[in-house]
């Protein structure tokens, strides 16, 4: 290998031995097979390599790395060799020896901080970009597999483990690196945070041992365990919390791990506590939004939530689609979702996008309560529904956010209709028979004496039909009331049902006119009813009978 750094030193030898220095990179293929074969192992040896005639002396400065420092090629006084080389004495050679193994030490302490630097800088290229893989991720089971994954690499370590204690100490979670399958599958129970690794759950600090086995606090393996010796234990800590550690076991190249593991490893157990924190965080936020969205999803109304910029619609309750009647899939465009469905205001007049109370709070921050709106439908049924709306600001005041309620209030209108058609008829039924009694009882009142008795009993007579008349509408109304506040209580009993029967047509005959009501039902019938509304009911089917049989044409 032909390093920069060591030039300037190769050429200051080369200038003092009065012979050619250079890397063993630097000469023919066929030289540089023979030096290196020769020299394979021999770190800090300096011998002699001769090929084709040619003499080298040199010298291997460094195991790891291709630093043969190479002097030559040369010849001897009494060399025949075919070319020009230039020729050293037997003293000349063994001065170029003694050169270059006092040379040794210095180039190899270079090249040691050169290599040391190189792995460094390769190291932190792999630890920044392995770092920035793991907190970039979210998912937290991916996060912890990744960490254990790159500690085991960085480390040089052919086991590794990152294990999650839960508040009292114990590992709920034990992800393992390293271990095949079968492997696994032999081990059984995962640990629960016993012996060494007990030890660095209750004081989080990094643990280096050669062989864990000979440690105090070692309880054993379990049967069908990898043998393991050397250990490393690093702790991951965040504000003071311990959410999990790095257990790293065999070193791959060497006996146990060193200093710069150490650190390099404390260095991946910071990182990984920010993406672990990050990677909670992250979950729990999702947590929170599932959640939010299952309540939003429980909601009577219909609930939207829509983003400013561009304008879009990004939640959605299940209520929203039932309304629309079509499938709301969000995020979706307010313009898009408006124009779905055509909306009409109270009048019938069509409401624009810019009417739209959304809209209106989400780019005009105003606050919409209680707008009425009819929409319609694509099958052609219209709702109508009542929409509150609101902006959502940041802390400078800026809208950037709008949520929407509306309600479905097509019943409620309707209900309000036949209440308003209900009280009209009411009022109506009301007047005719206060209208009958009062015009008898004043006509009593003034012409008494000038009335005949048949007349006054006619009259009075019917003072008392209407009298009831108005009772029982009276009654109606208290029922329907009870009906609707879900008091009506029914006191059954055995009834005579050609009785009752009888009684309702015969208080309803008057008011019929010429017209008989026949009455066919099989004698002797008992029913299990309440006579009160039993009575009530057959008065108002006949009443009703009778007032559509004056009414037809």
């Amino acid at each position: 290998m032909a390093t920069e750094y060591a030039k300037d030193y190769l050429r200051a030898l080369q200038i003092a031995l009065g012979v050619a220095v250079d890397w063993v990179a630097a000469l023919p293929q066929q030289q540089q097979r023979a030096i290196r074969q020769r020299l394979h192992s021999a770190t800090g040896v300096v011998d002699e390599v001769r090929v084709n005639g040619a003499r080298f002396i040199a010298c291997r400065c460094h195991r790891q790395a291709d630093a043969i420092v190479v002097a030559g090629p040369y010849r001897l006084p009494d060399d025949i060799v075919h070319g020009e080389l230039p020729v050293l004495t037997d003293a000349q050679a063994m001065r170029v020896r003694a050169v270059l193994e006092a040379a040794g030490p210095a180039l190899r302490a270079t090249i040691d901080d050169r290599w040391q630097r190189l792995e460094l800088a390769n190291r932190l290229e792999v630890v920044s970009s392995s770092v920035l893989a793991v907190t970039g991720e979210l998912a937290l089971d991916t996060v912890l597999r990744r960490i254990v994954d790159l500690a085991r690499e960085l480390a040089g370590a052919r086991y590794a483990a990152l294990g999650v204690p839960d508040a009292t100490g114990d590992l709920v979670q034990f992800i393992t690196s390293g271990l095949t399958e079968e492997q696994e599958q032999r081990i059984g129970e995962r640990p629960r945070g016993r012996g060494i690794l007990g030890l660095l759950l209750r004081e989080p600090k990094s643990i280096r041992l050669a062989d864990l086995r000979q440690h105090p606090a070692a309880a054993g393996f379990p049967p069908g365990h990898p043998t393991m010796a050397s250990f490393l234990g690093v702790p991951i800590v965040a504000r003071g919390r311990v959410l999990g550690n790095l257990y790293l076991t065999e070193k791959r190249v060497g006996k146990e791990f060193t200093e710069a593991d150490e650190r390099l490893i404390e260095l991946i157990a910071r990182h990984a506590a920010v993406a672990i924190e990050n990677a909670r965080l992250y979950r729990e936020l999702a947590d929170q939004q599932r959640r939010l969205k299952a309540i939003v999803d429980e909601f009577p109304e219909a609930i939207l939530i829509a983003e400013a910029q561009p304008p879009t619609i990004t939640l959605a309750n299940r209520r929203v689609s039932e309304v629309l009647g079509w499938e709301v899939q969000t995020p979706i465009g307010v313009a898009e979702w408006f124009a779905r469905n055509p909306r009409y205001r109270p009048d019938g007049s069509t409401l624009t996008l810019e009417e739209l109370p959304l809209y209106r709070a989400l780019c005009y921050g105003e606050e919409i309560v209680h707008s009425e709106i009819r929409l319609q439908r694509a099958d052609g049924s219209s709702v109508t529904v009542l929409v509150n709306a609101s902006p959502l600001r940041d802390p400078s005041g800026k809208v950037t956010a709008a949520t929407a309620a509306f309600q479905d209030i097509t019943r409620i209108k309707d209900a309000e209709h036949l209440k308003d058609d209900f009280l009209s008829l009411v009022s109506h039924e009301l007047r005719t028979p206060l209208t009958a009694i009062q015009g008898g009882g004043m006509l009593l009142d003034r012409e008494w004496e000038r009335l005949d008795e048949e007349v006054k009993r006619d009259l009075v007579g019917d003072i008392a039909r209407e009298s009831r008349r108005l009772g029982d509408l009276i009654d109606n109304m208290v029922q329907l009331s009870n009906i609707r506040a879900g008091r009506l209580t029914l006191l059954t009993e055995p009834v005579y049902l050609p009785l009752v029967i009888q009684r309702a047509v015969s208080e309803t005959q008057p008011t019929a006119g010429a017209r008989r009501i026949h009455v066919d039902l099989e004698p002797d019938l008992i029913v299990d009813a309440d006579p009160g509304t039993l009575d009530q009911v057959l008065r108002n089917l006949l009443d009703n009978a009778v007032m559509c049989r004056h009414q037809r044409p």
